[in-house]
């Protein structure tokens, strides 16, 4: 598995709630989607939610849409696992024909010193800084989850939105000192891996 280094800064115009652990779920009173449609600002503190590329105000609670974009937001109680911590958010664009996107984007500047951008995800995504892609790449894999990152190293210390568009759960967004590994350094790296297991196994079958 890629491991970093993180930055968790809190400094004036850094990025926030990058874990979606500051969720507020409290339920839009008068609204058609009640008890499920949440204010944006207590759901994501921090973040936009964007329909189409058009920013939206409400986003639903612990449940998947039946056709339309959206952008929703589960706990534990959801039929969606949580990545990491309490809260995921989940990148729902428009099914089937995929006509609408659903993303999220945060202003905010990336450290002095990242060189990459890691998060937890189980879908494709899209991923822009001040609008410039990210190429993105797979690191790693969790229990129910993939590891993607991107080189960040030409944004450092710069102000941006960076913005996350795709379709798949999204969560534990992180910017590291650590570069991004080569393609085949991940695949050399897990074959040591392995390796490494096979030997130890073979020592305690002894």
């Amino acid at each position: 598995m890629w491991l970093a280094a993180n930055y968790r800064t809190q400094a004036q115009g850094a990025f926030q709630n990058l874990d979606f652990e500051q969720a507020k779920i409290i339920p839009i009173s008068g609204s058609p989607d009640f008890p499920l449609a949440v204010d944006v600002t207590n759901a994501m503190p921090g973040w936009t939610a964007y329909i189409g590329g058009a920013a939206e105000n409400v986003i639903i609670y612990d449940t998947i849409s039946l056709g339309a974009a959206q952008i929703s937001i589960h706990d534990n109680n959801s039929t969606k696992p949580v990545l990491e911590g309490a809260y995921t958010v989940f990148l729902q664009p428009s099914f089937p024909s995929g006509s609408l996107s659903a993303g999220v984007g945060q202003t905010g500047q990336i450290p002095l010193g990242s060189m990459s951008l890691s998060f937890y995800g189980t879908g494709a995504y899209s991923v822009t800084f001040a609008g410039q892609q990210i190429a993105l790449s797979a690191l790693g894999t969790g229990q129910n989850y993939t590891i993607f990152g991107g080189d960040v190293s030409m944004f450092a210390n710069q102000t941006g939105e960076l913005r996350f568009t795709g379709a798949g759960l999204l969560d534990n967004i992180v910017f590291s000192s650590q570069a991004i590994p080569e393609p085949g350094t991940i695949a050399l790296s897990g074959l040591a891996l392995v390796a490494c297991v096979t030997r130890l196994r073979k020592k305690l079958e002894r």
